[in-house]
């Protein structure tokens, strides 16, 4: 804020001292017979030369869903109309005086990349201010809205480079010409925006003989500052992508597995609509990494409720059902069901042999029982449907586990190297 008063002196520093009368005598005196739509150019097979300059005060606005972009500053702008000279000496050393726009020539201007409307550069209240050498000093001000197309491809990591075109309307190409007196943009007096920063800027004249074009052009590179996307939409969705596999680690007799699974599917699709509704539904050039991101996630998590509900499959198997052969050897190995050695002892070995004793025809019989060797006899490497489903829980679990590594991964790199 404490550029604005200097900036203001640099506009009305200019006023020289001089008298009321003799400022309107020569004022009366340049405009007597003078016609505003006449080039100021003493020999109008000339072109006449308008010097520019741009200066940004902040942006406004970028809306990327509609392609707007609002940008507030004013242009300095200088030609020469030889209609406008006089010698101070016999003026009582007046050495510039105003008019108002509609009283003089100025150059019809035409914002042609306007996103709405075609506005005229400048308005009636702006004046011109002329110097003795016949100099004008114009600084039209506005709130510039011009369309520019954004590349969402990184959103939100994306920049954006908007090229501002500001077109001679009316005036052929060898009448009216343009050039810069600066390559890029004063932002002496810029004001930070708060999502966007303006990283670089040009200011160049585009010319076209063959279809008459005549142009300013004013380009900013803006570059998003991706910090509130990053809380608020990329590590949430990363979280949320990363429940979506633990569902694997809930006991399937809960009966919550696909309820849960069904939920993460929902809050993902949730932050897609989401993201959708932040971007411009284009597909030129190119689609959002973000949105394809999603696209995976949501393909992820449907993947993982169908493969919980197969899991879940497993377990309610009948054990009257043979697993097949196959089914033994690769849950076998998974859950290494032989590679523990059996212990050559348990609780029950060093426990007693029970005898018992029963007649049969008429005889008395004994025989020798021990819980150890009941216990000995219930030990069994079969594999069960149990078996099956925390095989498959494991399976599934691992599986899910890597593409959501190798989706995030994929995201981060493309993103680094662009």
């Amino acid at each position: 804020m404490n550029k604005i008063p200097v900036f203001i002196v640099l506009l009305i520093g200019t006023v020289g001292s001089t008298y009321h009368d003799d400022v309107y005598q020569l004022s009366k005196k340049l405009l007597d017979g003078y016609n505003n739509m006449i080039r100021g150019s003493e020999n109008l097979s000339r072109r006449t030369y308008i010097a520019f300059m741009f200066n940004i005060i902040k942006i406004a606005e970028y809306d990327e869903v509609n392609g707007k972009l609002a940008v507030v500053g004013f242009f300095f702008l200088q030609w020469e109309d030889y209609r406008m000279k006089w010698n101070p000496d016999h003026h009582n050393g007046t050495n510039n005086v105003m008019f108002e726009t509609k009283d003089v020539w100025v150059p019809n201007i035409i914002l042609t990349t306007s996103h709405s409307d075609f506005r005229k550069l400048g308005t009636d209240d702006v004046p011109v201010r002329y110097d003795s050498q016949g100099k004008s000093y114009w600084y039209p001000a506005d709130v510039f809205s011009s369309s520019c197309t954004p590349n969402i491809y990184y959103y939100p990591y994306d920049t954006q480079i908007c090229s501002i075109y500001f077109s001679s309307w009316g005036y052929g190409i060898q009448e009216v010409g343009f050039y810069s007196i600066r390559d890029d943009v004063n932002t002496y007096v810029y004001d930070e925006h708060g999502l966007w920063n303006l990283t670089d800027t040009s200011a160049f004249v585009h010319e076209d003989s063959t279809n008459q074009i005549n142009a300013m052009v004013i380009q900013l590179t803006l570059t998003r500052m991706p910090t509130f996307y990053l809380i608020n939409m990329i590590l949430p969705i990363i979280v949320i992508g990363l429940l979506n596999i633990l569902v694997f680690l809930l006991p399937a007799e809960s009966g919550e597995r696909v309820g849960y699974s069904i939920t993460v599917l929902l809050a993902i699709a949730v932050f897609q609509t989401i993201a959708s509704d932040k971007l411009p539904h284009v597909s030129r050039p190119q689609i959002s990494l973000l949105c394809i991101k999603l696209l995976i996630d949501l393909v992820l998590s449907v993947l993982v409720t169908t493969l919980t509900i197969v899991s879940l499959y497993f377990y309610d198997m009948p054990d009257s059902r043979k697993v097949p052969v196959y089914l033994q050897a690769i849950c076998g190995l998974i859950l290494c069901k032989k590679c523990s050695p059996n212990k050559s002892e348990d609780k029950y070995d060093n426990e007693e042999t029970y005898k018992v004793y029963k007649i049969v025809n008429g005889k008395q019989m004994t025989t020798s029982i021990s819980l150890s060797d009941v216990r000995k006899a219930e030990k069994t490497d079969v594999i069960n449907w149990t078996d099956v489903g925390r095989c498959s829980d494991i399976v599934f679990a691992t599986f899910s586990l890597l593409a959501f590594i190798a989706s995030n991964v994929a995201f981060v790199v493309l993103v680094i190297v662009k």
